[in-house]
């Protein structure tokens, strides 16, 4: 039991969601009363999300050990709605998120809190490790033992390490963190949690309700790069137990099209998009970074398009994407990507990837410029994405002064024939210039 003072405020509170699976907390919660942080400093808030039979019986032992709440759920609920059960009763300014499955470091806490600390409890998310273990460290952790060295051995590994041994990754990480953000072993103050409502509820089967919160933490302080950190000393050992991955991927890929719907912006679009998430990130920098050189440089104006070309866009149901999108007359079906423009239904901030439109819903996707900063492999996808809702696409340039390795490390495209001679196989190609602005047509008429 803890020796804080009756009414004392602890620092820390330690949610963990759980459904079943008793054998599993009774690691965890085994680990929290191993802690170097002293346990006057810290709760524990237990959220049984409808197991059965219930874990009361197994969590009740524990209480004379930590400060401990168990509060339960009749039926199950899903991950967020616990997550949210258990940051109502939360008590500390910090509030640290661990799965059921993950048994803490002895450090763990301590080292959650005094990245709190160190910055003056200003909003602020610490992602901590999950390292992955298996028979040796299971025999350890179940005897009350932290694993040594040779235990975890240098296979079993944060799914993340790999992407922070390359000093670009690392350098990017700040760029979109949320897209490495796991609730398994994570912090965040609890104002920021307050101040963005929690997670989300209506996620309810498995995967992404982590990545939307901290996206939108994310977001709530104006993509500052000093909002996250990734903690590689903030460990915990990610103990194995049966899954049914198909079943968990497919929900996964749900819940990715629920959120791409619910953050129309490029970056989420980007979230269900092929690539591990450094691939993700990057794309993420390099068409942020492009939008500002379109606006540093003059590029990407719709309203630079010469008669002739906005005379076949107004009154049609085009996707126009381009700065100033939303201000030609456009028809009742037409879409824009106005990064200028207030987002909303008419107006996501999508890249055009991946994009929720119907087949052939469009006239024509016509590109002003932007499509220039896409490197080869996404200038593909984007491709065949339009010829998808369209059928026709339009890759306009309204210069050609700029050159590629000047704008380097962004990819810029400036041979438009040599794009066309890799193109024409695939699709019939067309390049007219009109009062000195070119357009590269592919698809049908």
């Amino acid at each position: 039991m803890s020796d804080r003072p009756t009414g004392a405020v602890p620092a820390v509170s330690v949610v963990v969601p759980v459904l079943n699976h008793g054998h599993l907390l009774d690691i965890t919660l085994d680990g929290f009363t191993r802690q170097t942080l002293p346990t006057d400093r810290f709760e524990v808030i237990v959220v049984d999300d409808g197991s059965t039979p219930s874990l009361e019986p197994l969590v009740t032992p524990y209480a004379d050990r930590l400060d401990l709440t168990f509060v339960r759920h009749d039926e199950n609920r899903g991950r967020s709605v616990a997550r949210n059960r258990g940051l109502r009763e939360a008590g500390g300014d910090v509030v640290v998120f661990v799965d059921a499955d993950h048994c803490p470091h002895p450090d763990l806490l301590r080292r959650h809190l005094d990245f709190h600390t160190g910055r003056d409890h200003r909003p602020g998310v610490l992602l901590g490790r999950s390292v992955a273990v298996d028979w040796a460290a299971i025999g350890a952790l179940r005897a009350g033992r932290t694993p040594d060295e040779a235990m975890v051995g240098d296979y079993r590994e944060d799914v993340r390490d790999y992407l922070f041994a390359a000093e670009n990754h690392r350098r990017d990480f700040p760029r979109a963190p949320w897209l490495y953000g796991h609730t398994n072993n994570a912090s965040v103050d609890r104002a920021t949690l307050e101040a963005i409502g929690g997670f989300d509820e209506t996620l309810v089967t498995w995967g992404g309700e982590d990545n939307d919160l901290f996206y939108r933490i994310f977001h709530q302080y104006g993509r500052s790069r000093d909002t996250f950190e990734f903690g590689a000393d903030a460990l915990c050992y990610a103990v194995p137990h049966f899954r049914a991955w198909p079943v968990l991927m497919a929900q996964l890929a749900e819940n990715y099209r629920y959120l791409a719907a619910k953050h129309p912006r490029y970056d989420m679009e980007l979230l269900g998009y092929p690539g591990n998430w450094a691939t993700l990130v990057r794309r993420i920098a390099w068409f942020e970074d492009a939008l500002e050189v379109c606006r540093e440089h003059g590029l990407g104006r719709v309203g630079d398009l010469p008669p002739a070309l906005l005379d076949r866009i107004e009154g049609g149901n085009s996707l126009l994407v381009g700065f100033g999108a939303t201000k030609p007359r456009l028809g009742p079906g037409a879409v824009t990507f106005d990064y200028d423009a207030p987002l909303g239904e008419r107006n996501p901030h999508l890249m055009g990837l991946l994009t929720p439109y119907a087949e052939r819903q469009f006239d024509r996707v016509v590109n002003v410029d932007v499509w220039r900063f896409l490197n080869p492999e996404d200038l593909g996808g984007y491709l065949l994405e339009s010829l998808r809702v369209a059928g026709r696409v339009e890759l306009v340039r309204t210069e050609d002064r700029l050159r590629a390795a000047d704008l380097l490390p962004l990819p810029f495209v400036d041979e438009l024939d040599f794009l066309r001679t890799t193109v024409e196989p695939y699709f019939p190609v067309e390049i007219s210039t009109v009062d000195g602005v070119t357009v590269l047509a592919i698809g049908g008429a």
